[in-house]
């Protein structure tokens, strides 16, 4: 195979429009579901009214949480990722449990015979709620005394850990140069073509649980749905159809993925739910908004010597996978370049906005941006060509390979085995 053209075996059915997608799925007596979101940041659940759902003509079933708790492991979902930087958890439940932590949170469930019947009663169903103080601004989330996004966590800081090597102290000390910058990365979406679905069906004669997931992580969500269902893995077969897309957004398990193949179970019937572009904007992850405030020592030709500050990070309301978008943001920022010392102080705050996963390179462009904007300043204060900045800070080919003093979230140091930065450039 090595040195050979393979041809990708993907390729015609696509190209000629005959690509299979979740919604393209069509199954005897399939049913379709709509999802009740919340329509608030932050609220108590006081009442949940599915009776006017209900007597609509088409309408199988509506559930919220309490309906499924006895067909569930437990009702909080397994998908906090473990990490020493985790201060608190804050992982979703399938359904709301009492308390909706920000809009677009799935209260319940309407099960019908049309996806525009579904649609309809879900709009029907009257939940009641208490309104909460919401937890908006990140930065103010940290603050003591900010609304809490959570009622029953003590605070808004999820997530905190210090990135640091070598004596930044002493490199400020001891500089010719020191500049600041504050910098602002606003919050992203990763709106593929298609947006997310579920599908899922229940074998009478074998009892085998088939789950189609327009998703980028099978395997995961197999294993966790092993775990939320109490199932054997040969009992459950998770298949990935094609996708429209999935730039991270899809790498998450979500609530829908547990609470369709519930529903089939207990109807019996094969049943379908397919995302919009509405529901996407406020039930599909999001990524970042994070504020970067560093300073830059430097010698007077414009080499680093160190950086140090803060990051605040916002989390959004739940922990749906670990931290790594902020880690490896940190991690990253280092780039191509010698950095002999570094201290950056990182902080992850629960908002009542979306959950906040990686998208599009999970989190290091975010890193490298913050660097090279720091470069972009030497350059400018220092009046020298942007491209020479860099190349008196490359890490040279002699160096390889360079140990960074970074540790990665594994623990080991992240090391760059191979490279001529200098000739690259």
């Amino acid at each position: 195979m090595f040195g050979q053209k393979i041809t990708r075996v993907e390729d015609p059915a696509l190209l000629r429009g005959k690509g299979r997608y979740l919604d393209d799925i069509h199954l005897p007596g399939m049913l379709h579901a709509a999802f009740v979101r919340s329509q608030y940041a932050h609220a108590r659940i006081t009442g949940i009214d599915a009776s006017s759902a209900l007597d609509m003509d088409g309408t199988v079933a509506v559930y919220a949480l309490d309906d499924l708790r006895a067909h569930l492991t437990n009702t909080v979902m397994p998908v906090e990722q473990p990490s020493g930087a985790l201060k608190q958890s804050a992982s979703p439940s399938v359904l709301a449990d009492g308390e909706v932590r920000h809009v677009g949170e799935p209260v319940a469930v309407v099960i019908a015979e049309t996806a525009y019947g579904a649609e309809d009663a879900a709009a029907m169903v009257e939940v009641s709620y208490d309104t909460l103080a919401v937890s908006a601004d990140y930065l103010g989330a940290l603050a003591d005394g900010a609304p809490k996004a959570h009622s029953a966590l003590s605070d808004n800081l999820v997530a905190g850990f210090t990135l640091s090597y070598g004596d930044a102290d002493a490199a400020f000390a001891n500089a010719a140069h020191v500049f600041g910058e504050t910098l602002h990365q606003h919050k992203g979406l990763g709106h593929a073509i298609e947006c997310r679905g579920v599908a899922a069906r229940l074998d009478d004669h074998d009892g085998r649980l088939t789950v189609w997931s327009a998703t980028q992580m099978a395997h995961r969500a197999q294993s966790i749905l092993v775990e939320l269902l109490n199932l054997p893995e040969d009992r459950i077969r998770v298949i990935t159809p094609n996708v429209g897309g999935g730039f991270g957004p899809k790498f998450v398990f979500y609530q829908e993925e547990v609470v369709i193949p519930v529903a089939t179970i207990l109807l019996g019937r094969p049943v379908k739910w397919v995302e919009d572009r509405r529901e996407h904007f406020t039930a599909a992850t999001m990524e970042r908004d994070q504020l970067w405030d560093l300073e830059v020592a430097v010698d007077a030709d414009g080499r680093l010597l160190g950086v140090r500050g803060d990051m605040a990070h916002d989390h959004g309301a739940y922990t749906p996978y670990g931290v790594n978008l902020p880690y490896n943001a940190a991690t990253n920022f280092l780039g191509p370049y010698e950095l002999p010392a570094m201290s950056l102080d990182v902080k992850l705050a629960l908002t009542n906005m979306t959950p906040v996963t990686p998208v599009r390179g999970a989190g290091r462009p975010q890193g490298t941006f913050a660097m090279e904007r720091l470069m972009d300043r030497i350059a400018r204060e220092l009046e020298l060509d942007r491209v020479e900045v860099r190349r008196r800070n490359l890490i040279p080919a002699d160096a390889m390979p360079y140990d960074t003093q970074i540790k990665t979230r594994d623990g080991a140091i992240m090391t760059y085995d191979s490279g001529d930065y200098p000739a690259a450039l």
